[in-house]
């Protein structure tokens, strides 16, 4: 691989540019599953679909993002990260061919190949972070990833809020202007983006770690599992938790104000977690924080479906938000925080994690679609708050990474 020296410039705009595709990847997903009644209206007409059929792009997308994050670090060492980053970034600009496909198979087919696009992108971001990025300021930019995907779903939801009639009016050119931005990203970096060495060998890092090892490195299962889990409260709090409640409660639940609130506390969650540094154990702060959010998801669900008190529920939906938000960047960046870490540690470690995480994130998401459709909504509720339990389990089998300063 070519090895020339890159400015921490140079390094930061190759970030911030896999940043707004990713960004671009997330509007472009909420976006869809926002506008999934037109979408399905579209190529079956007005009969009605079962949910499993309403969520196929869905489950595509996380089967999409499955493949990807293990393709992401074989791609990134055969060809190095700006091929690497072109090839997914190309990838996502799918977004705009399955737009204008004339059947929902095709379609699919097209979500998914931007899906595979826009998970790559997500795990190239990290290899950036450990070449370019100082060891205090790895959770700010950690924050920063973690923080994407909320930042396309907030600007989807409040587009929806101020502009939905015409937004739905053609979902076609709706997300054909979301794809665009792909698009932008792709030549940005085409032209500015450059190569570097991802292997180890400057002091004090491992020399190697191969995808054998990664693999069979029990922390990646034990944090991916947990991953999956705590993915389950959040990403379903945008895509489908938000579609059911406006199915089940029409009359005083609108699904935007529910997107907008869990997106807007997200944000806020990650606007103060970039002034607050994080100064003590991992562990206990993780599982106290998580106990909150599932709290407060429960509350927020009660209040719809119990006290039929939409105001009270969008509250606890915008504290849900800040705080897996509060969390996320805290438990992404732990790591970073293990010993003798490189960017190919982190590529490979990183696209097994995100990997496994979205393969156990599908199941789960199937699971839940099948209970709704056969047990009704009580049922799958109850099933999407306690999966997040095993987020807390996981927490506490994952080393301690602080380090207190002498």
């Amino acid at each position: 691989m070519e090895n020339k020296s890159i400015s921490n410039k140079t390094g930061i705009l190759m970030f911030y540019t896999l940043l707004l595709a990713y960004i671009t990847f997330a509007a472009s997903w909420v976006g869809g599953s926002t506008l999934g009644p037109q979408i399905v209206s579209t190529f079956f007409g007005d009969k009605g679909v079962d949910p499993t059929i309403s969520e196929m792009v869905n489950y595509t997308i996380t089967v999409a993002r499955v493949i990807a994050n293990f393709l992401a670090a074989a791609v990134l060492v055969k060809f190095g990260i700006k091929r690497a980053a072109i090839i997914a970034i190309g990838l996502l600009c799918f977004a705009l061919v399955a737009v204008w496909m004339p059947s929902y198979p095709l379609y699919i087919v097209a979500r998914m190949i931007m899906a595979l696009g826009g998970s790559m992108i997500m795990v190239y971001m990290n290899p950036i972070v450990v070449r370019f990025v100082s060891q205090e300021n790895k959770i700010f930019y950690s924050s920063l990833i973690t923080a994407s995907y909320n930042i396309g779903a907030f600007v989807i939801a409040i587009a929806f809020v101020f502009w939905a009639d015409t937004l739905r009016k053609d979902w076609r050119l709706t997300l054909s202007g979301i794809a665009l931005m792909a698009i932008i990203c792709f030549l940005v970096w085409l032209f500015k983006a450059e190569n570097f060495e991802t292997g180890g060998g400057q002091a004090g890092q491992a020399p190697t770690y191969s995808y054998g090892q990664a693999l069979k490195d029990s922390f990646v299962w034990r944090f991916a599992v947990g991953f999956a889990a705590f993915l389950i409260l959040y990403v379903m709090s945008l895509n489908s938790i938000p579609g059911q409640l406006a199915k089940e409660f029409p009359d005083i639940f609108v699904a935007g104000y529910m997107i907008c609130a869990v997106s807007g506390g997200g944000i806020t969650g990650t606007l103060v977690r970039l002034k607050s540094p994080v100064n003590r154990e991992r562990r206990p702060y993780l599982v106290r924080l998580g106990i909150m959010a599932i709290a407060t998801m429960t509350a927020g669900i009660a209040s719809i479906a119990i006290l039929k008190m939409a105001f009270l529920g969008y509250l606890f939906f915008f504290a849900c938000g800040f705080l897996i938000f509060y969390q996320y960047a805290v438990y992404l960046n732990i790591p970073h925080e293990l010993p003798n870490m490189n960017p190919q540690k982190a590529t490979l470690m990183f696209g097994i994690i995100w990997g496994v995480t979205y393969g156990l994130y599908t199941v789960l998401n199937y699971f839940w679609s099948w209970i709704y459709g056969n047990f009704g909504f009580w049922p799958s509720a109850l099933f999407y708050l306690a999966v997040p339990v095993i987020y807390l389990a996981m927490i506490l089998t994952l080393p301690e990474t602080y380090k207190k300063s002498v």
